[in-house]
């Protein structure tokens, strides 16, 4: 059976239905029902699109998972995952985010994201990151999916879930955009002057410019229209963190910063 086939016979509504109302009312999901499920990839992208047209709060963007060499390696589909950005949920540097959900954990990455000078339509132009990208911006994703383990319920589900995607944080602008020597440098993620999160190195590391072309392929496939001003956050540069801990996150690179904090737990 073909991706449309699957499609034309998927209605993705009663699962984004589910996922909404998880999002709203800080729930966690086992899973999804079996006849909600998705069965491919194809099915967790209309889902998650689903998802994001019933939120109706606005995207910034994109995010990007999974891209350095060793997670496409080991994708059973063997490439990145993409969500969206919310509106809601991307932040300034300095801004406090509140504890996770009742049992779940913050998965923290310090990531660049990537900004967009101009419309673009991936379908129809190659990407070319000297014309098309103004600005690059050190920050953070924070990963907390609706199902209480998000990689027990397989890829397809994730997808629909958004990739997983909880909250972006954003901070300093690197120097010289996508032409930042920093793109390729050593970052690291603090908690109160402790190392918590070390950087990655070669195959495990991502590349912000590679991703991007990764996101390319992704959005021309679904013909997604790239706004002026989108931002793309390209995947992890420290070896992800998980944490329930409150207090305050600084990730560093060069010179460049970005400080969060999560609340403590309201009992």
């Amino acid at each position: 059976m073909t991706s449309t086939e699957m499609l034309q016979d998927f209605d993705p509504e009663p699962a984004a239905a589910r996922l909404a109302e998880a999002w709203r009312h800080r729930r966690r999901l086992t899973e999804l029902p079996a006849d909600e499920r998705p069965a491919g990839i194809s099915q967790g992208y209309a889902i998650q699109a689903a998802l994001q047209r019933r939120m109706a709060d606005g995207s910034a963007g994109w995010k990007i998972a999974g891209a350095s060499v060793s997670g496409i390696k080991a994708a059973p589909h063997g490439a990145p995952v993409f969500g969206y950005l919310r509106d809601p949920c991307v932040h300034p540097s300095g801004a406090v985010l509140a504890a996770p959900p009742n049992g779940a954990v913050f998965t923290l990455e310090v990531e660049i994201a990537l900004r967009f000078a101009r419309a673009c339509r991936p379908s129809a132009e190659v990407f070319e990151p000297a014309t098309m990208i103004d600005a690059a911006y050190l920050a953070v994703e924070v990963v907390c999916s609706r199902f209480i383990d998000r990689k027990a319920v397989g890829v397809p589900s994730f997808i629909g879930d958004n990739a997983g995607f909880h909250a972006f944080v954003k901070g300093d602008a690197l120097p010289q955009g996508a032409a930042s020597a920093l793109l390729a440098a050593p970052a690291q993620l603090l908690h109160y002057g402790e190392v918590v999160g070390p950087a990655l190195a070669g195959d495990d590391r991502t590349d912000p410019l590679a991703a991007m072309q990764h996101f390319w392929a992704h959005a021309a496939a679904l013909d997604l229209a790239v706004p002026a001003g989108a931002l793309v956050t390209t995947g992890t540069l420290i070896r992800p963190h998980d944490t329930m801990k409150p207090g305050t996150y600084e990730g560093r690179l060069g010179d460049a910063r970005v400080v969060f904090s999560i609340a403590e737990v309201v009992v």
